[in-house]
């Protein structure tokens, strides 16, 4: 099953015929629809490997691990029924919350829009998802209020760490409401089990071609801070490892929910906020 015995495709020893085709097997038959130096500047290699060249990440010591998130991939297109993506208002006036997970330097900006459950103990459902790179605060600012134009925003959720202030202070400006997240190590473990008991209850839904949010969440490992030894979540943030980005965007906007969940007693206090 390795690449080097099916690149040039194989019949099997099961009568099935098999072919691995990566993005280098398609350069080198003359295909010219992509540029490899560039896909690799914008992609960490454990993405290259997974996205481009038909291997999987080692999800061994990921926080999520591929088989979890299996239970979120879903056809899109057929089972959202009240989503219409080319819509003026994709969702129409139903409310929706976003997540922002700022660039900080080389890396790049993530910024998603969830539908949150209808009802108590409903699904998340991660409606579109958008990264940006070489963008300054004001035109990060600008991607989040476009957004507001096509949506009923009813929740902005936004790292103000580092260059995040920024983006907050202008986004402040058009909404009010918008919440800065100040990353902490409480801060952190909380959206970290908070995201891992909406998964492990199957209330988190995305388009299963988003393979990109797959990859994203299976690079949060867990670790320890330097100094005071606290257990805590990190994924590589540099030019070559811009991944996660989608993944703390995603945990923006759903830690938005209470931990215990949505309930008679906090739903009054969630819409007041």
């Amino acid at each position: 099953m390795s690449h080097a015995a099916l690149a040039a495709g194989r019949r099997c020893e099961d009568s099935q015929y098999r072919q691995i085709v990566t993005i280098d097997d398609a350069q080198r038959g003359g295909c010219d629809l992509f540029d490899i130096p560039q896909l690799e500047r914008e992609n960490s290699p454990d993405e290259m490997a997974q996205l481009f060249r038909c291997m999987f990440i080692d999800d061994g010591m990921s926080v999520f691990q591929f088989a979890l998130l299996q239970h979120c991939m879903v056809d899109s297109w057929v089972d959202w029924l009240d989503w219409k993506p080319f819509a003026q208002r994709p969702y129409g006036y139903k409310p929706v919350w976003l997540g922002y997970d700022p660039s900080n330097t080389s890396d790049s900006a993530a910024l998603v829009v969830i539908a949150p459950p209808a009802v108590p103990g409903g699904k998340f459902r991660v409606l579109e998802r958008h990264q940006f790179k070489g963008c300054d605060f004001a035109d990060q600012a600008e991607k989040i209020r476009e957004i507001t134009t096509r949506y009923n925003v009813a929740y902005i959720g936004i790292d103000t760490t580092g260059l995040g202030a920024a983006v907050y202070q202008l986004v402040k400006q058009f909404y009010p409401a918008v919440e800065g997240l100040q990353y902490s190590v409480e801060l952190k473990n909380r959206m970290v089990l908070k995201m891992l008991d909406v998964m492990g209850n199957q209330r988190l839904e995305f388009d299963a071609g988003w393979t990109e949010v797959s990859a994203s969440f299976m690079a949060i490992k867990k670790t320890v801070t330097e100094k005071s030894k606290q257990p805590t979540y990190q994924a590589g943030r540099s030019e070559e490892t811009s991944h996660a980005d989608l993944a703390w965007a995603v945990m923006h906007a759903v830690q938005h929910e209470p931990l215990e969940g949505r309930t008679e007693r906090n739903s009054s206090m969630m819409e007041l906020s």
